[in-house]
């Protein structure tokens, strides 16, 4: 036990030495944490800014109009003239997300019993203000629709309670779950942290050991061990498991609360799958670190490893729905397993039994890391004993 203190108190004095690594442990975790929450604070798009072209100019068209205004998350901007050209329109106004196009002799084809389309083009260069804006008209065409149903069945004598029920036989009703808010800041600020505290593990194990070959003190440490592999290993593992669940801590204790992303019920005791999770990634960063003895050849490896993490891990893209490859190499990342554990774990406060099967995975991780670690350890000293 005295070894692996006397390792762990070594590793940290070397990291004091390098300044790449005080980046990590320090400006990632408190400046681009706030940074990326302050990206989100919005939480989601409070309103879109939307233009009317009317063709049909008519009083109900205006009714149209004002129940288009009236929705919380629309603002109309701009109404535009037969003059102008749809294609145009964007481009010369780029504040505008969205055109509400009412055709011509729209009122008196509904009143003819035809029916009509309002056609509404969308800027879905940007996703989110194409489905919320779809989202909105779908919404107030649908009650425009029933009000208009509504009054012809009443005209025709049937009592009112009655046609409600005929223009409505069906309602359906959405509870939204885990964030029903659909705040942005909720959804991806805990990915974007969680993916950003693997990457900062990952890179700081992976000089850990060949820094020790570039600097001709492999011997020392190897002598400080009492010439045991399994002490370097548990020792230099020991230092980074240290700091990386005191960044955990400073994201899950002062970040999120900070930012104002609610906790699950189970968050506490979530903290000892991500200290499985630091583990795993410290052991593969220490494996790397052991496999390539230059650093910027074990540096430019683990960032092609983890580059990807956050996009297949499935946060913004189903990985069901990925090319075969895609699927198969994301399971290949540690983060991809953590971030099934983390919203079973806390967004939905799962009990341990749903976790088993990432924490098994996130296991088999570290066993690979650290027996691969002790093979090329003892291909080291053999070498230097030669």
């Amino acid at each position: 036990m005295k070894h692996i203190k006397n390792i762990f108190v070594r590793e940290i004095l070397r990291l004091r030495s390098r300044s790449s690594a005080w980046v990590l442990i320090i400006f990632i975790p408190v400046v681009i944490f706030l940074y990326l929450g302050a990206i989100y604070e919005e939480g989601a798009v409070q309103v879109v800014e939307v233009g009317v072209l009317d063709h049909d100019k008519s009083p109900f068209s205006q009714q149209i109009i004002e129940n288009i205004q009236a929705s919380p998350k629309i603002e109309i901007t701009d109404i535009f003239t037969s003059q102008d050209k749809l294609e145009d329109i964007f481009t010369a106004h780029p504040e505008v997300k969205g055109i509400y196009y009412i055709p011509e002799d729209f009122s008196k084809n509904v009143m003819l019993g035809k029916q009509q389309q309002l056609i509404v083009y969308t800027n879905s260069s940007n996703i989110i203000y194409g489905n919320l804006l779809y989202k909105e008209a779908a919404t107030f065409i649908n009650t425009l629709s029933a009000k208009i149903t509504l009054s012809s069945l009443t005209v025709k004598g049937i009592p009112y309670e009655k046609a409600i029920k005929m223009v409505m036989p069906v309602n359906t009703q959405t509870r939204a779950l885990f964030n029903p808010y659909y705040n942005y800041l909720y959804y991806l600020v805990p990915g974007l942290t969680t993916v950003l505290l693997q990457m900062i593990v990952f890179f700081l194990a992976t000089r850990s050991i060949n820094s020790e070959f570039k600097s001709d003190s492999f011997q020392e440490l190897l002598e400080l061990s009492g010439g045991s592999i399994l002490r370097i290993i548990f020792g230099k593992l020991l230092t980074y498991t240290v700091i990386g669940m005191l960044i955990a801590m400073l994201i899950f204790a002062v970040i999120h609360p900070l930012l104002g992303i609610p906790s699950g019920a189970k968050t506490l005791s979530f903290m000892w799958i991500i200290l499985v999770f630091v583990i795993c990634n410290a052991s593969l960063g220490l494996m790397i670190s052991i496999l390539f003895k230059d650093q910027a050849i074990a540096m430019d490896v683990a960032f092609v490893y983890n580059s990807p993490a956050f996009v297949f891990s499935g946060f913004t893209f189903p990985i069901i729905a990925m090319p075969a490859f895609n699927s198969w190499y994301a399971n290949l990342i540690p983060y991809t397993h953590f971030l099934k554990a983390y919203i079973k774990g806390v967004e939905m406060s799962s009990s341990f039994t749903f976790l088993i099967p990432q924490v098994i995975a996130l296991l088999l991780f570290t066993l690979f890391a650290y027996v691969v670690s002790v093979i090329g350890l003892m291909f080291h000293q053999r070498k230097i004993e030669a």
